[in-house]
């Protein structure tokens, strides 16, 4: 029995050593890292896409947390370079890839319901295809166990710890520079974060050291692989996800918080896409009659597709820059000063 025991207890520390190994080097990003995003914030840096993989839910609760917030955005990946203005500290970014209906009502029930919030609320048209994959940004506890368990992991992890110092103790990141900004990385920060939870790409810092991201084109024939998927197979709006949807509007009514609702903008040359590409169309313009009905249900302004911008302010023919995002703040900014 004795020999049990010890067995069972060095078994455990073996196990225990392994996993902490695998949680120290995360070589999958699935561990969120707060003490990475706190570094950020007491130097001025950027934070790395390395640091914050997959756990979006984790990355964006701790950005509000850290700020004064009084009026922040979700939606998805293209809702990302919508950013504060320049001193403002009450703004939040709190979109990110893989957002959906289910995923905002999570998100809206983990925030305080006081201060009242001002919610800028970017909705995608194809979160109602049944057929997008949401995934998944929140792991649970056994999921990371398992991850830290894992054997594969493990070793790639060994492997990393050999080779690479900075993920050595007493260190788990490093401090680099992209053109004329540090972020807080490991080995190549190709996209950043701001401290308010906007995107930047490296490409648009340091543009010779870092390529420019490109979209797949649209073909006319391969929904299946442009933009992900996202429009491929779509006969109809899915009513289980609109009604998710009115479960976040019915709570941010209840809170008394302020929303306005937007479809983030489309190069002209999308456009045209979404609006006569007989297999799109008709749950594209379904989408856009659905919208302001719904939002006027709880009072909330639904701005008609946002703004419009040229194709070169989109960088990927689906993302916006800079440019058309600010002025898409400021189209969103106006709708909420009329609410108050």
């Amino acid at each position: 029995m004795g020999r049990l025991v010890a067995l069972l207890a060095v078994t455990g520390i073996v196990l225990g050593l392994f996993a902490a190994l695998t949680w120290w080097v995360d070589p999958l990003q699935e561990v969120w890292k707060p003490g990475a995003y706190a570094a950020a914030e007491k130097d001025g840096c950027l934070l790395s896409q390395e640091l914050v993989g997959n756990r979006y839910y984790s990355f964006k609760l701790d950005v509000f947390r850290s700020r004064p917030t009084r009026t922040f955005v979700v939606g998805s990946s293209r809702v990302l370079k919508i950013a504060s203005h320049s001193g403002e500290r009450s703004f939040a970014n709190l979109g990110y890839p893989g957002t959906a209906p289910s995923t905002l009502l999570k998100l809206f029930r983990a925030l305080p319901a006081k201060p009242v919030q001002t919610v800028y609320m970017g909705v995608e048209a194809f979160w109602f295809n049944n057929h997008y994959a949401i995934p998944d940004t929140d792991p649970s506890t056994y999921h990371v166990a398992e991850y830290l368990l894992s054997r594969s992991a493990f070793w790639t992890s060994y492997q990393q710890f050999k080779l690479l110092d900075y993920v050595r103790p007493p260190h788990r990141w490093r401090v680099t520079t992209v053109g004329s900004r540090c972020t807080i990385a490991r080995g190549y920060p190709s996209i950043n974060w701001n401290l308010d939870g906007s995107r930047v790409w490296s490409f648009e810092l340091a543009p010779k050291q870092y390529p420019r991201i490109h979209g797949t084109p649209f073909t006319g024939t391969n929904l299946a692989v442009w933009r992900n998927g996202y429009y491929d197979d779509w006969h109809a709006l899915d009513g289980a996800r609109i009604r998710q949807l009115e479960q976040v509007l019915a709570l941010a009514h209840a809170r008394g918080w302020k929303v306005v609702g937007f479809a983030p903008p489309e190069p002209p040359g999308i456009e045209r896409v979404l609006d006569t590409d007989p297999r799109i169309a008709p749950q594209w313009q379904a989408f856009l009659r659905l919208m302001p009905a719904l939002f006027a249900r709880y009072r909330d302004p639904w701005i008609a597709q946002g703004v419009r911008c040229p194709a070169s302010q989109f960088p990927d023919a689906f993302h916006s820059g800079a440019a058309c995002s600010a002025k898409l703040r400021d189209r969103l900014d106006e709708a909420a000063r009329s609410l108050h």
